[in-house]
């Protein structure tokens, strides 16, 4: 604890701090030597105490022996269990068959653990603060220990781990959540190893976060019988558990709100009914994080509430790091859980039954409430993903992380709606563009998802305007006086998906891209359909064939001159070697030659990419890819027509495409999509949700505005000149 009277001589930073002192030794010898707790001002007050040389004041000769004296029977213990601890190897920890007596033999690692950190901790407060000179005895012991800790954590976690699938399993009400494969790789890539996971916890710069409200600390008199460790831990984990200090108990909550801001006067009263749905999600969310994590869930039994659980002295400090971690960045994942922490609390705040149950069967006492041992397998209500997404506010290209929520193809429907409603910004493959833009492709893409069409991507590399026809290359040519000439062609394209279960909207919207050869190329993969069988239309060389994503020749003709560029032969102009196909696309290439183009869609290297939209998608889906029959073309007139057709599929509009009736009838869509989608929201709560038809207005006078004062501006000036 800090101490009343003022320090005021630095002596360097902690790598220095030894060194510093030890001439300072010789400079003033009446001082005490010690270094208060920032580790670089030097205690003010005289050296009375040690013999035959005083070197400290009283209070800090009073605190080295109490530390030194801990840590030194810690480490008789570290010394006493240090081989015991290597008989419980992980193959003997799975041959436990009794909860019992996996956890008997997991506090026993536990009092090695705790010996280890004691050690490590006093050692370390040692050399910071009261060290003369560091020897290399002492930093070896502490690297020693370094390793130690994290052998001791890891058999620690596992005895726990093997206590809690013992337990659970003797119990029929007791079931985990199934992972997937791509979901258990997910995990596995995002947990923290042990070694990162004891720096988190030693670092308290990790924790300032936007709830956190850290009280300061209490300014006490040192009195020199002060345990250094000990305060050295509980402060540690006291500004863990500041944290949580708003689960408490929904006035926590509120009254952390009110220091943060978040409640609006005008609001109040919606605004506290939209806490108290945060504060239960927040709890519901702490138990499920407790309930699938084995060491958590093991140090959990027997405890009545969450701030029992976290005030515990079973609690370790590890293991409450291990749960902020989770806690504090709920989109990784454990969103899952999030997910059902959000019906829970839904439910609870209707005082109703809770909407993922199914029964009382599957309820789970747990700190002071309840869970449910399975998660929600129906189709997810509005309210949930609107409260979800309002509570995350996930950022952009987040969205392949919340397909692992989906259970049907209406919940993906049902998360990119109100995405493209304004709660998840634009992904990057097509980021909005400042200003409105009628051909912006993140306007075009929202249209399709409210329309019931998922775009996972657009792609377009839109060529240097010479290289838009032929043009010349440095390849020798085969006759004297001509030169060998290309032409390439590029398409845009767009992949995604549709339901799988054809409808009158699908089989209508297929129809207008059928339809329009000038403008789709078109591939349908089935999740159902056997093999690599793929629907296809366009304008190829059958009505069953689409037109490559990349295709060019090649041909001889007289070298190039100014304003002189020829034209392709007519025998050459249908022959084309076709770099990447419309099902290259989908599948891939094998042709070495394109190395340098991405992977196809449903390669399999595709499915387990981080980042690949459908990654952890558990229902089948029908694959498109849309390529734009005009090559060269910036994506956004693709994306554009999809999105016109789209909505002539659906009845909003008619005829060939302007940008007046492309505005009308989105707005239709848009309006229809709010009434659906947010009739759960109070009207006080709603967000504003621009029509395009206002915004192109605005735009139009904003443009008038702009030429009219450049217009006057230009008179006055000629005017000026004028006299």
């Amino acid at each position: 604890m800090p101490r009343k009277n003022k320090r005021k001589d630095k002596v360097g930073t902690n790598a220095q701090a030894g060194r510093s002192i030890d001439n300072l030794a010789d400079a003033s010898p009446h001082r005490c030597l010690t270094l208060e707790e920032d580790e670089m001002t030097r205690c003010d007050q005289l050296a009375t105490e040690a013999y035959p040389d005083p070197n400290r004041c009283k209070v800090h000769h009073g605190q080295y022996h109490i530390l030194y004296k801990k840590y030194k029977d810690a480490q008789q213990v570290v010394d006493d269990l240090q081989r015991e601890v290597d008989l419980f190897a992980k193959v003997q920890i799975g041959c436990y068959t009794d909860w019992h007596s996996a956890f008997e033999k997991a506090q026993w690692v536990r009092m090695y653990l705790d010996a280890v950190r004691v050690e490590q901790r006093g050692r370390e407060i040692h050399e910071k603060r009261f060290f003369l000179k560091v020897d290399d005895r002492h930093r070896d012991r502490l690297k020693l220990l370094e390793g130690e800790m994290i052998r001791a954590i890891d058999t620690f976690d596992a005895l726990q781990k093997r206590a809690c699938e013992l337990y659970k399993g003797a119990l029929p009400v007791m079931k985990d959540l199934a992972l997937s494969k791509v979901e258990e790789e997910w995990e596995k890539e995002s947990r923290r190893s042990t070694k990162e996971l004891v720096e988190f916890a030693r670092n308290p710069d990790v924790f300032i976060q936007g709830s956190l409200m850290i009280p300061p600390l209490i300014m006490l008199t040192e009195e020199g019988d002060e345990d250094l460790i000990d305060i050295s831990f509980r402060e540690q984990k006291e500004q863990m558990i500041s944290i949580l200090r708003s689960l408490n108990s929904i006035d926590s909550y509120i009254e952390v709100a009110a220091e943060k801001g978040s409640l609006e006067p005008q609001k109040t009263e919606s605004m506290k009914a939209l806490l108290e749905k945060e504060f239960f999600t927040h709890q519901q969310f702490a138990r499920r994080i407790i309930f699938y994590e084995p060491s958590l869930f093991v140090e959990s039994l027997e405890k009545t509430s969450l701030e029992d659980f976290f005030l515990s002295d079973d609690l370790s400090i590890e293991n409450l790091a291990r749960f902020l971690d989770m806690f504090l960045q709920p989109m990784g994942f454990p969103l899952k859980w999030f997910k059902d922490a959000v019906l829970d609390a839904l439910a609870m705040s209707h005082h109703g039954t809770v909407a993922n149950a199914g029964g009382v069967d599957g309820q789970i006492p747990l700190l002071g409430g309840c869970i449910f041992n399975h998660a929600n397998t129906t189709t997810i209500p509005n309210e949930v993903w609107g409260f979800l997404l309002k509570i995350l506010r996930p950022s952009a290209d987040m969205e392949s992380r919340f397909v692992c929520l989906c259970n049907n193809f209406e919940d993906l429907v049902g998360f990119l709606s109100f995405a493209a409603l304004g709660l998840v910004p634009s992904p990057s493959f097509c980021q909005s563009r400042p200003q409105f833009d009628p051909n912006d492709p993140a306007l075009s893409r929202n249209h399709l998802s409210l329309s019931g069409i998922i775009v996972a991507d657009i792609v377009s590399h839109v060529p240097h305007p010479q290289l838009r026809g032929p043009f010349p290359t440095t390849l020798s040519p085969t006759r004297r006086g001509s030169a060998v000439w290309a032409e390439v062609q590029i398409r845009s394209y767009m992949f995604g998906a549709m339901r799988n279960e054809r409808d009158g909207f699908l089989e209508a919207f297929i129809r207008e891209l059928r339809a329009r050869p000038d403008l789709f190329q078109v591939v349908l993969r089935s999740d159902t359909a056997p093999g690599r069988q793929v629907e296809m239309f366009g304008s190829g060389a059958s009505n069953n064939e689409a037109l490559p994503a990349i295709r060019g020749h090649q041909f001889e003709a007289p070298p190039w001159s100014a304003g002189s560029i020829p034209s392709v032969p007519p025998s050459l102009k249908d022959k084309w070697d076709v770099k990447w196909s419309a099902l290259d696309v989908l599948y891939g290439s094998r042709d070495p030659g394109n190395s340098g183009l991405k992977s196809g869609y449903l390669s399999d290297t595709a499915q387990t990419d981080e980042g690949r939209f459908f990654r952890f998608k558990t229902f089948p889906v029908t694959y498109f890819v849309i390529l734009d029959t005009v090559p060269h073309r910036d994506r956004s007139v693709l994306a554009k027509n999809v999105a016109w057709a789209a909505l002539r599929a659906g009845g909003y509009a008619e005829g060939e495409y302007t940008v007046r009736k492309y505005a009308i009838a989105a707005d239709k869509l848009v309006e229809k999509c709010i009434k659906e989608r947010l009739e759960w929201v109070p009207e006080e709560m709603k967000w504003k949700i621009p029509r395009m038809q206002d915004q192109m207005t605005t735009t139009a006078y904003q443009q008038t505005t702009l030429f009219l004062g450049g217009f006057w501006g230009l008179l006055w000036l000629l005017w000026l000149l004028w006299i």
